[in-house]
């Protein structure tokens, strides 16, 4: 089909056909008010303006917004006309099969051998691609076509490909991203082989998560250890225990002291001396024990809430158990 018919098509003849068309097409279920349609009319009839003065971006562009308001078979037909002029070969292609595939009627049915005609045109000139991914089974990978995602679950299968430049991407956690670049000739077969290689810098995912994430909870936080009543109260224990047993030794130093003295041949003297030293080291001694021993009995008053209970620890959380999900296609 010649870019001359193209634009005879897209003429005033296909401007009233057109509007035929979106006023006689059957209404679906859920149909559009008779506002929406003449507003996707007048959209067409844009586009059309647009296609006889062969600004075919424009008529492309225009064409798609009046089919999103309402499908009609000939905004479906224009559209592949413009598609096909501005290099959309693979998007024509599919614009004039669903225009096949919509019931026939006099206001289009002159129109349904030039679009299989196109279709048998649009075969031989689109390009094939065929993506080969290894390893294919990686977690999480990515494949992009000129930056749009392709689903991991079509990469089996040859897609048809608008011939020119393109770029392929293929990407996964843990790998490096591979990228190549390639040219498509009209009616060619292109085969792309990636390969995804270890990013050294990345961690290992196959490791799984490291032991101390094996321990966070669900919600992700890892879980901080506190200590436990009896753990809290080892410290005030100790010190009351130890302040008591070294009261005890000063009393014990203090008494030696005292018996020294009573023993001392005169008051003066070293005797006299060195029995007074050893009452009042007894008595230090004590005294340290004693406030060894008040400080403990401190932390274990104090060591309460407002209320007065003890401090105890606050219970884990449950875990969050599986989400009921609805899922709907």
């Amino acid at each position: 089909m010649t870019p001359r018919r193209m634009r005879a098509l897209a003429g005033p003849l296909a401007l009233l056909v057109a509007a035929a068309g979106l006023l006689a097409a059957p209404a679906p279920a859920a149909a559009q008010s008779a506002a929406d349609v003449a507003v996707a009319r007048e959209i067409f009839i844009e586009g059309s303006e647009f296609a006889k003065q062969g600004r075919w971006e424009e008529a492309r562009e225009r064409y798609e917004r009046s089919l999103a308001i309402k499908r009609a078979p000939i905004t479906l037909y224009s559209l592949g006309v413009a598609q096909q002029q501005t290099g959309q070969l693979v998007e024509a292609l599919e614009s004039f099969r669903a225009f096949l595939v919509e019931p026939s009627a006099p206001a289009t049915k002159e129109y349904e051998k030039l679009a299989r005609q196109a279709v048998q045109e649009l075969e031989r000139h689109v390009a094939a691609l065929e993506l080969r991914v290894s390893p294919a089974d990686v977690a999480g990978l990515v494949v992009k076509l000129d930056g749009v995602d392709v689903p991991v679950a079509a990469l089996e299968r040859t897609r048809p490909l608008n011939p020119g430049e393109h770029t392929v991407t293929v990407s996964a956690p843990g790998y490096r991203e591979a990228r190549r670049s390639i040219a498509a000739a009209p009616g060619s077969r292109v085969v792309v082989v990636l390969s995804l290689d270890r990013d050294a810098s990345a961690p290992d995912a196959a490791a799984g998560p490291r032991a101390s994430s094996a321990l966070a909870p669900p919600g992700g936080a890892a879980l901080r250890a506190t200590p436990d009543a009896a753990t809290v109260r080892v410290l005030p224990i100790a010190l009351l225990a130890g302040g008591l047993t070294t009261v005890a030794a000063g009393v014990a130093i203090g008494l030696l002291g005292v018996a020294s003295a009573s023993d001392a041949p005169t008051r003066d003297g070293d005797a006299a001396d060195a029995a007074r030293t050893q009452a009042l080291a007894g008595d230090i001694v004590a005294g340290a024990g004693m406030a060894a021993a008040g400080a403990g009995v401190l932390v274990l008053i104090f060591d309460r809430d407002p209320a007065g209970a003890p401090r105890r620890q606050a219970p884990p959380r449950a875990a969050v158990g599986p989400l009921r999900l609805t899922v709907r296609f």
